[in-house]
C-alpha cells in the first residue's frame, strides 16, 4: 500500500471515500466529485445514520467509479476509536471492491478534532492493517489488491502520513513474529530476525549466548530455558537518536513457547503458546517504528528469549533458584516462568546498560487475561508520572490500560519462608502478584509492568484483523517513547 497527500483528485482513480456527518448530505472537497455526485444523486436521499456505510457507483471523468460513504458517531466518548473502526471498515470494503487507486476526499473536514495531521496519521496507521495477511505456509495465497491511496490535504501533512504508515508497519512486524509457529521461531531465530530488522530500520542488535548469560549470572533465565534443546538468547537492541541523552529502557517477554513446564498446561491452552513472546514482538515492532521515524530519543530494548519445556533436566515445582540480582526464588509453579526471565532481564538492563527508566510488556498472567478480556490490558507501577505517559496516549493509540493496585498487603503474598520470594501468589490476585514480583527487581529505576496477555491474540476475524496476532503494544511503546 502506498500513500500520498494530494489536494487534487487523481484522474485515474477507481474509488472515492467520503466521510459523512450523521444526518447531513455528503460534501466533497473536490468540485469534480461534487458535480458528479450532484448529477447522479442530487435528487436522492443520501443522509446516513451514525455507524452506517453505503457504496454507490457513479460516473467521473468518463468512467464509472466506486463511491464509499462512511458515517459514524463522532460524539462518542472517544471519537478516535470510532474513526479508527470506520477506517478499518472502509479498508475491508476496498478489498471487496478490489480498489487500486483510492481518494479520501474529505477526512480533514471532520469536526471532532482540530488536529488535521492526526486524522491523516490515523488513516495511514490503520488502513494497511486491512491488507495484512499471514499465508507463507499456504499453497494458495490470499489475494490482496495493491493500492495507491491519496488523501486530501496540504503537503505539510506528509510527515504525519509517513509516520502513521511506519506505525502500521511496526504492528505488522509484531504480528508476523507472533504468528510464526514455534518450530520456526526458536529463540535463535527470533534473535536473528531482530538483528535483520535492526539492519533494515536502523538500530543496533547484540545477541548474547547461553554461556555469556551464565557469566552475567542470569541463573533464573537459564533455569527456565534448560529443558529445551533450543538455546536461550539474550537480545539487546539499541537505538541512538539523541546523542548523549540517557536512554529509556524497554523489555519484552520472549517465551517462544511455554508448555508450563512440569505445571503443564492443558492441550487447548498450549495451542496458542507460540504467542507467549508477544511482549518481545511488540518491543521489536516498536523499535522498527521508532528507528523508521527517526525519533530524537535513545532507547535500549532487551528480550530474554527461551522456551519453557519438559525433560529430565527441567526446573521443578519446589525448587529454589537464584536470580541475577542475588535474590532467591521458591518455585511454586513452573508455569510462572515469564517473571523469572524478566527479572533477570531487568537486572541486566539496570546493571549493564545505562537507562533512566524501564517499561516492560509481557503476556504474563491468565488472571489479567480473564479479568480484562480482549478489550484492555493491565498496568502496574508505583510511579504516577510513568503511568500517565502511557494512559495519556490511549485516545490516540486505541490501546487501553487499567492500573492495578500496589497495596503492601499484596506483597506479603509473594514472600517465602525459605527463599526471598515466591514466583507465584499464595492468595490469589495473580496478575497483581506477578507485577509486584517484577517490581522487586527495579532497584532505583522508575518501572512499569504491562500485562497484555488478553489482547495480543484473537481467534476471530474482524475489520483489519485476521485470526492470530494483533500487534498490541507497538503503538503504546511508540507513543510513550515519542513523548
Amino acid at each position: 500500500m502506498k500513500f500520498k497527500i494530494s489536494s487534487i483528485c487523481p484522474q485515474n482513480l477507481d474509488t472515492v471515500v467520503c466521510f459523512v456527518r450523521p444526518g447531513y448530505d455528503p460534501r466533497f472537497n473536490s468540485s469534480s466529485v461534487q458535480d458528479a455526485f450532484n448529477e447522479a444523486f442530487g435528487g436522492d436521499e443520501n443522509k446516513l445514520e451514525a455507524g452506517t456505510y453505503k457504496t454507490l457507483r457513479m460516473k467521473l471523468n468518463g468512467n464509472f467509479i466506486n463511491l464509499v460513504l462512511a458515517s459514524y458517531d463522532c460524539s462518542m466518548e472517544n471519537a478516535f476509536d470510532g474513526f479508527r473502526k470506520a477506517v478499518l471498515k472502509i479498508g475491508t470494503k476496498l478489498n471487496e471492491l478490489k480498489s487500486k487507486i483510492v481518494y479520501f476526499d474529505n477526512p480533514t473536514n471532520l469536526v471532532f478534532t482540530d488536529d488535521k495531521e492526526e486524522i491523516v496519521r490515523q488513516i495511514s496507521s490503520s488502513l494497511p492493517l486491512c491488507d495484512y495477511t499471514f499465508d507463507i505456509y499456504k499453497q494458495k495465497k490470499n489475494e490482496i489488491t495493491e493500492k495507491e491511496v491519496f488523501i486530501f490535504g496540504e503537503d505539510s501533512y506528509t510527515a504525519a502520513l509517513n509516520e502513521g504508515f511506519n506505525i502500521a508497519e511496526g504492528i505488522c512486524i509484531a504480528r508476523d513474529l507472533v504468528n510464526e509457529p514455534a518450530n520456526v521461531l526458536t529463540p535463535e531465530e527470533l534473535a536473528n530476525r531482530a538483528a535483520e530488522l535492526g539492519k533494515k530500520y536502523g538500530f543496533e542488535t547484540t545477541i548474547y549466548s547461553k554461556d555469556e548469560c551464565k557469566e552475567f549470572g542470569m541463573h533464573a533465565f537459564l533455569d527456565v530455558a534448560k529443558a529445551s534443546v533450543n538455546e536461550p538468547k539474550l537480545i539487546v537492541m539499541k537505538y541512538n537518536g539523541a546523542g548523549e541523552e540517557v536512554a529509556k529502557g524497554l523489555i519484552g517477554k520472549g517465551l517462544c513457547y511455554d508448555s508450563g513446564g512440569l505445571f503443564i498446561k492443558s492441550g487447548e491452552g498450549m495451542r496458542t503458546m507460540k504467542s507467549d513472546m508477544a511482549g518481545a514482538a511488540a518491543v521489536i515492532g516498536a523499535m522498527c517504528t521508532i528507528a523508521a521515524n527517526k525519533l530524537k530519543k535513545n532507547i535500549i530494548a532487551v528480550v530474554a528469549a527461551c522456551e519453557n519445556l519438559i525433560d529430565g533436566n527441567c526446573y521443578r515445582n519446589g525448587d529454589v533458584i537464584k536470580t541475577m540480582a542475588g535474590k532467591s526464588v521458591f518455585i511454586a509453579s513452573t508455569d510462572a516462568e515469564g517473571r523469572l526471565t524478566l527479572a533477570d532481564a531487568m537486572t541486566y538492563m539496570i546493571r549493564k546498560e545505562n537507562v533512566d527508566s524501564i517499561v516492560e510488556l509481557s503476556t504474563l498472567t491468565g488472571a489479567c487475561a480473564t479479568f480484562f478480556g480482549k478489550i484492555c490490558a493491565a498496568a502496574l507501577t508505583t510511579e504516577d508520572k510513568l503511568y500517565n505517559k502511557i494512559a495519556d496516549k490511549t485516545i490516540i493509540s486505541g490501546e487501553k490500560y487499567w492500573r492495578l493496585p500496589t497495596y503492601s498487603e499484596y506483597r506479603e503474598n509473594i514472600k517465602s519462608d525459605i527463599a526471598d520470594l515466591y514466583n507465584s501468589s499464595t492468595a490469589g490476585a495473580g496478575g497483581i502478584a506477578a507485577g509486584l514480583f517484577l517490581d522487586e527487581f527495579k532497584e532505583d529505576k522508575p518501572f512499569m509492568h504491562i500485562d497484555i496477555a488478553g489482547t495480543t491474540f484473537t481467534s476471530s476475524k474482524s475489520d483489519g484483523q485476521i485470526e492470530g496476532a494483533t500487534g498490541y503494544g507497538v503503538k503504546t511503546v511508540y507513543y510513550y517513547v515519542k513523548e
